[in-house]
C-alpha cells in the first residue's frame, strides 16, 4: 500500500457501494484515488467486518474478465451510526443550511428536539456569509457549485456528487465525486460561492451575465486580431471589447501586456497584476 487505510477511506468505500453496487474496477479506482491493487487490500479489511448478528457486513465478487466489482450488501450496514464531534458539527450545519434537512425539523418531533438542543453549542457564522448557498446541496445526486480554488480569486463551475461533510485544519469540507473527472475531491464550504441546478447552470451560460467588457488602450494594431471584429469597438482613445469570460479576457491579456493597458474593469486590472507579482515573486524578480 502506497498510503494507510484510514477511517474516511473505509467510509468512501462504504458510502461508494451503498450507492451503486456493481463498480467497473478502474471507475471505482478513480473515484476513491487509490491504485486498483490497493482497492483489493481495503476490500480485504472492510469484508473482515460482521453484523451484531454475525453475518458478513459487506461482500463482493470480481469478474475479472470484465473488471467488475459486484457488492452485496448487508441490510444493517445503514443502521451503523458512528458519530464524533465533526459528524455532529456536520449535523447541525445541514439541519441550519440546507433544504431537504430543514423539513426534517418542521416534520419530525424528535428531529426538532435534537436541532433545539444541540445547535446552540455550535457556531454557524458561516451561514451569515454564505446565506443560501448551500440550501440547493443535494446528497448522491449531481449538482453544480461554483467554487474558488486556493490561490485564485476566480470561481469555476464543478458537476459534482456530493457524498459527505467532514472537517479539518481548514474548516468545513465537502467531499464529492467530480463527474468530469470522476475522481473524488474535496471542496472547502467558505469557498464554495454559488450552488445551482442543472437547468439553472444552463440558462446562466447562454445569458450574457458571463460576459466582461474590458477597455484598453494599446499601441500595435495586431492585438485587435485576436479578438473577433463583432465583439470590439474602436472609440474616441481606447478600444472596448466583449469577453466570454474572465478567463478569456486575462488570455487576451497575458499574451498581449506589452501592448495594451487596461482602463477597465478593475477585477482585471487587480487580477492580472497579482499573477504578475506571484510570477516576479516565483523568479525572485
Amino acid at each position: 500500500m502506497s498510503k494507510k487505510i484510514d477511517l474516511q477511506l473505509i467510509m468512501n468505500v462504504l458510502s461508494l457501494v451503498q450507492n451503486k453496487e456493481k463498480w467497473n474496477l478502474p471507475n471505482l479506482s478513480k473515484k476513491l484515488n487509490i491504485k486498483e491493487k490497493e482497492i483489493f487490500y481495503v476490500l480485504s479489511v472492510v469484508t473482515d467486518i460482521y453484523s451484531q448478528q454475525g453475518e458478513l457486513l459487506i461482500d463482493y465478487e470480481y469478474d475479472d474478465k470484465n473488471q467488475e466489482l459486484l457488492f452485496n450488501i448487508n441490510p444493517s450496514l445503514k443502521n451503523i451510526i458512528q458519530i464524533n464531534d465533526g459528524e455532529l458539527f456536520n449535523l447541525i450545519f445541514l439541519l441550519s443550511s440546507n433544504l431537504i434537512y430543514k423539513e426534517l425539523i418542521k416534520n419530525n418531533s424528535d428531529v426538532e428536539e435534537f436541532f433545539n438542543v444541540v445547535s446552540p453549542y455550535f457556531n454557524l457564522e458561516i451561514l451569515q456569509d454564505n446565506d443560501g448557498v448551500f440550501e440547493n446541496l443535494s446528497f448522491f445526486e449531481e449538482n453544480i457549485i461554483s467554487y474558488i480554488k486556493l490561490g485564485s480569486t476566480q470561481a469555476a463551475f464543478y458537476r459534482i456528487q456530493p457524498i459527505l461533510l467532514t472537517t479539518n485544519n481548514d474548516g468545513i469540507v465537502l467531499e464529492a465525486i467530480d463527474l468530469n473527472d470522476e475522481k473524488l475531491k474535496t471542496f472547502l464550504l467558505n469557498r464554495i460561492v454559488d450552488s445551482l441546478s442543472i437547468e439553472d447552470f444552463r440558462e446562466s451560460k447562454k445569458s450574457n451575465k458571463i460576459e466582461i467588457i474590458m477597455k484598453f488602450t494599446h499601441t500595435n494594431e495586431k492585438v485587435l486580431s485576436d479578438i473577433n471584429q463583432n465583439d470590439y469597438q474602436l472609440k474616441d482613445k481606447y478600444v472596448e471589447a466583449k469577453f466570454y469570460s474572465e478567463s478569456n479576457a486575462l488570455n487576451f491579456i497575458i499574451k498581449n501586456y506589452e501592448y495594451i493597458e487596461i482602463m477597465s474593469p478593475q477585477s482585471l486590472i487587480n487580477e492580472f497584476k497579482r499573477r504578475k507579482d506571484k510570477l516576479k515573486k516565483k523568479l525572485m524578480i
